[in-house]
């Protein structure tokens, strides 16, 4: 953010400090103008995500569900969150799920298995290490 003043004889249009308040060393009138401007810079995160059900006739249950998107993270090492894919899909016995560090890109988990050997993992603290 910064800003910035300008200061000139209203009567011979010569730059003058804004704490000048004598008369005009060019012209001797009296009489001052100024323009002050300011500009900031603002930053806009914008995350989205989807979720996608396709359930069968007369079941009340889904049989394949599509999630992506930015999703937060609870771990201090990845404040901008994660981009998460996740497919499951009861008709081909499929799941399907990977984890991305959501500034970097960095995988942190990628899990292809059959949906009937899929174990539901608990919610678990991400660290990231340096170097």
């Amino acid at each position: 953010m910064g800003s910035e003043i300008k200061c000139w004889c209203r009567n011979c249009g010569i730059d003058l400090p804004p704490s000048h308040t004598e008369p005009c060393p060019n012209c001797g009138e009296t009489g001052k103008e100024c323009k002050a401007t300011t500009t900031a810079a603002v930053a806009i995160d914008v995350s989205c995500s989807f979720r996608a059900r396709k359930k069968r006739e007369g079941m009340g249950k889904f049989v394949k569900e599509i999630l992506q998107g930015r999703f937060p993270s609870k771990s201090p090492a990845l404040k901008k969150g994660v981009y998460k894919e996740r497919i499951v899909d009861k008709e081909k016995n499929e799941y399907h799920e990977t984890v991305k560090d959501a500034t970097t890109g960095e995988v942190i988990r990628d899990m292809h298995e059959p949906l009937s050997q899929h174990k539901h993992q608990p919610k678990q603290r991400i660290k990231k290490v340096k170097g």
